[in-house]
């Protein structure tokens, strides 16, 4: 594992959900609290602990998007990817929230 990564701020991955199927996040709102997220780099390993899955619309997280966002925080995981197909767009966010082991 790397030294302390309680200092960074945020780490934020993005991947897409395609409404059909065959997207890298397809089924992120299906995680849940408590669940390991490991992250492999080239310097070593992160692991982390999920602590919170929510599906805000997408106004939401552009009022929130400062303290969702933020790097004035101890080192955390956010993981993002849109939901709730209407058929023209999509309508949510998923978000996972994930802290160091």
């Amino acid at each position: 594992m790397l030294g302390p990564v309680l200092l960074g701020g945020s780490a934020l991955f993005t991947g897409h959900t395609v409404h059909g199927g065959g997207g890298a996040l397809d089924d992120l709102e299906r995680v849940r609290a408590g669940r390991d997220v490991i992250v492999h780099t080239d310097r070593g390993v992160i692991d982390y602990v999920v602590r919170s899955v929510r599906v805000p619309d997408k106004d939401v997280i552009a009022q929130r998007a400062g303290s969702l966002f933020s790097q004035g925080v101890r080192g955390r995981l956010i993981l993002v990817t849109c939901e709730d197909w209407d058929g023209e767009g999509y309508r949510s966010n998923v978000v996972v929230i994930a802290v160091p082991a």
